[in-house]
């Protein structure tokens, strides 16, 4: 098996570390990226076998092709690729939002000559929309590890047009590198996310806004705050993607926070704040 991954940061990198240290058998794994020297740095860490910044030359032989790059560039990148893969190559991808990036590409197969059609060797290329729950605020493929999606949550999303032979085998991948997999809708791993994920980091940039002195603070603030050191520009980009569920996840925070701001008594603190720790306590 071939695999390319366009884009070597933290996840591609990660990936490629993860399936060379599964006992999947890989022939080579090939890194595709603009920046040379970034490329040349995950093939010195290991993380792939050969680079190059000609995408169209990266894919060609590739049976699999992760995509791991900024949400907003992700659909343009399967349609620009798609004529240059080989017959029977699974795409797959590891962006935050899942809905509108697997509606504009399978609106693209359908509509082009690449129509989505059942998996043979002499079939057209598939996508198989995708997001690893796993990472950090740390974005550069120095941070990759081989242990990165161990016991983590991988979403596969599933739709009418799937392909269910590719998903499984995208599936078996990912628990290959030993996470976790579901497979749910991309609208409702999107709904589900905009609480999960994209509001945590809504948050986080906020309160960080808000504090104009930051002389005594301590291990609580760090914690809550640490996603704040995200790339703005990737999370920009995600919460705008899903920016309708996010609003409606700012809206119940909103409504939580009025619980507190209406309270009458400690009594009734007491009860939100416990509800929560015991919520939390099940999960973690």
């Amino acid at each position: 098996m071939t695999i390319a991954i366009i884009g070597v940061g933290l996840i591609g990198g990660s990936i490629g570390l993860a399936v060379k240290n599964s006992k999947l058998k890989i022939e080579n794994i090939i890194g595709i990226g603009r920046n040379i020297d970034r490329l040349k740095l995950a093939k010195k860490l290991g993380a792939v076998d050969e680079v190059t910044t000609d995408i169209k030359n990266g894919v060609k032989n590739a049976d699999i092709i992760f995509i791991c790059l900024p949400v907003r560039l992700i659909a343009d990148t399967v349609i620009k690729i798609i004529p240059f893969c080989k017959k029977g190559a699974i795409i797959t991808d590891v962006g935050s939002v899942k809905a509108p990036i697997v509606e504009e590409v399978e609106k693209f197969l359908s509509q082009s000559r690449y129509p989505a059609i059942p998996l043979s060797h002499n079939s057209a290329p598939v996508f198989i929309g995708g997001h690893p729950i796993a990472g950090s605020e740390k974005t550069s493929v120095k941070y990759a590890s081989n242990k990165l999606f161990k016991n983590a949550v991988v979403v596969l999303t599933s739709t009418k047009k799937s392909n269910k032979k590719a998903l499984n085998i995208i599936k078996g991948i990912w628990k290959a590198m030993k996470a976790k997999v579901e497979i749910i809708s991309a609208e409702r791993h999107d709904e589900i996310s905009s609480l999960t994920s994209h509001l945590p980091h809504v948050l986080a940039f906020s309160l960080i806004n808000i504090i104009d002195d930051f002389r005594f603070t301590g291990g609580g603030l760090k914690d809550t705050t640490r996603i704040a050191s995200s790339d703005p520009g990737i999370w920009a980009d995600i919460i705008f993607n899903n920016r309708s569920n996010v609003i409606k996840a700012v809206k119940k925070y909103v409504n939580e926070l009025s619980k507190i701001e209406n309270a009458k008594s400690k009594k009734e603190l007491y009860d939100i704040f416990k509800k929560a720790k015991v919520k939390r306590d099940k999960v973690w």
